[in-house]
């Protein structure tokens, strides 16, 4: 008899934790929703020195806000795809660096952008539990609430440059050619859209991982920390030389001369006996972004359970 009790709590326990170990399967499907912040690693604005790659020009007053919707879908144990859907602003100024030739060139920008990607995620560190009761001389490993995964994927993004102008208005950048696109030996007019990299990590907790709040089981909030490699240099649309605004005026307007320099300085681009740098057309932009999100996820009922 006593034999026979063992085996049939063996059992039990083997069929609990097989069904425990599937419960993903039946929770497969997450909608999240972030709110966060970026910050744009462009040609304007940046550090206080001399333009560089990536971090080293942060200049964290150019931060600006960023809102996610997300469908995640999880493929098997510790793998998850996730479609997102961004709306995000970029800018940039000239002003808040102490570096000379970058503070006179008085440029400015700021864009709306949207972005929708597709990522992939691996589960480096998943939540676990221990004991859920704290018994004396019972030792184990208490609740370990934290996921930590990487994530990287492929997108794409759509943005329209606008600039303010001395008395506080904004216009948008892309129709007035201020690098001399479409004239005679200047860039030709650059698109709107592009593609881009999403690379980062994050790390999540389940909300109902204790007993008070175990009727948030399906709830859980998640901080993401990632860059973003684009395709393009004209987001802030700056990139190559200036071509001279006395050209530009002729060609497109008082307006389009403005924005091409708004210092002033640089009428002719060959006035120095070669073209000025306005950007730097070797390094594509780029930008940060953090998001906080909830996340809900949709469970299945198991069909055909057994009856006791």
């Amino acid at each position: 008899m006593t034999r026979q009790i063992l085996l049939i709590i063996t059992l039990l326990l083997l069929t609990f934790s097989i069904a425990d170990a599937q419960t993903w399967k039946r929770q497969r499907v997450e909608y999240t929703f972030g709110l966060g912040a970026t910050n744009f690693l462009g040609d304007l604005g940046g550090a206080n020195q001399i333009g560089t790659n990536g971090l080293r020009d942060l200049e964290p007053s150019a931060t600006r806000f960023a809102l996610g919707l997300g469908y995640r879908y999880q493929l098997g144990k510790d793998w998850f795809v996730k479609a997102n859907l961004g709306y995000m602003m970029f800018s940039g100024n000239d002003a808040l660096t102490k570096e000379p030739f970058r503070n006179a060139r008085q440029l400015n920008f700021r864009s709306h952008v949207i972005e929708l990607s597709a990522q992939l995620e691996y589960m480096l560190i998943k939540q676990k539990s221990g004991h859920l009761y704290k018994l004396r001389g019972v030792r184990g490993k208490s609740w370990f609430r934290f996921e930590v995964y990487l994530f990287g994927g492929v997108g794409g993004i759509w943005f329209d440059p606008q600039g303010k102008d001395q008395n506080g208005n904004w216009h948008r950048l892309k129709p007035l050619h201020t690098e001399g696109q479409g004239l005679p030996g200047g860039p030709k007019q650059y698109s709107g859209f592009s593609l881009v990299i999403p690379y980062g990590v994050g790390i999540r907790r389940n909300l109902g991982g204790s007993a008070r709040m175990r009727s948030f089981s399906q709830w859980s909030i998640s901080l993401e920390l990632s860059m973003r490699k684009t395709f393009t240099d004209y987001i802030d649309d700056v990139s190559t030389y200036y071509y001279g605004s006395d050209f530009i005026g002729e060609a497109y307007g008082e307006k389009a001369a403005y924005f091409a320099d708004p210092s002033g300085k640089v009428t002719d681009h060959n006035a120095f006996g070669e073209p000025q740098q306005r950007g730097d057309k070797d390094d594509n932009d780029a930008y940060m972004l953090g998001m906080i999100s909830v996340n809900y996820k949709i469970s299945k009922r198991r069909r055909n359970l057994p009856k006791f």
